[in-house]
């Protein structure tokens, strides 16, 4: 899935969620043929790829190095994820999709994700990484180098 990086500034806000930090990372999505359903609209499920598209996409702007993920030890793991569908996206489109930080735990982040298309919010999703050791399989500290990336103070809680 191709898509457009995008930085943006920090002062842009994710208007949906109340517990949202600023915009951290956006990205570009144009909608494919193929991610319709029988009745022309983005199947439920891509609305997810898109969300794990800025995701990752995030990520190596904070220095996780997604390619050679498999290659360290302490590696975030998404342990849920919602998406709350609200308008639906048809073809042809270019969907907008931001990612938020959540609350952020000793353990576990929430990630916020918005889907515009145009100037309309179509759907939104909240997700949860735990990072955990591939060598013990356990959850671990949020490294501090991650945690000084997401633009917000730590929250108890994870």
């Amino acid at each position: 899935m191709e898509s457009s990086k995008q930085v943006v500034p920090h002062a842009a806000v994710a208007p949906y969620f109340p517990n949202a930090g600023p915009v951290m990372y956006e990205t570009l999505i144009p909608v494919r043929w193929g991610d319709l359903d029988a009745f022309q609209h983005v199947n439920n499920t891509i609305y997810f790829r898109y969300m794990e598209q800025c995701r990752l996409e995030w990520f190596e702007t904070i220095g996780i190095d997604v390619p050679q993920l498999d290659r360290f030890d302490i590696v975030p793991n998404l342990v849920g994820a919602e998406c709350r569908f609200m308008r639906a996206i048809t073809y042809p489109a270019t969907v907008r999709v931001t990612i938020a930080a959540g609350e952020v735990g000793t353990k576990v982040v929430q990630t916020l994700h918005e889907l515009w298309v145009g100037d309309v919010l179509h759907a939104v999703g909240d997700c949860k990484l735990l990072w955990m050791s591939r060598k013990t399989n356990r959850s671990v500290d949020l490294p501090s180098e991650v945690r000084e990336k997401l633009m917000l103070p730590s929250k108890a809680g994870g």
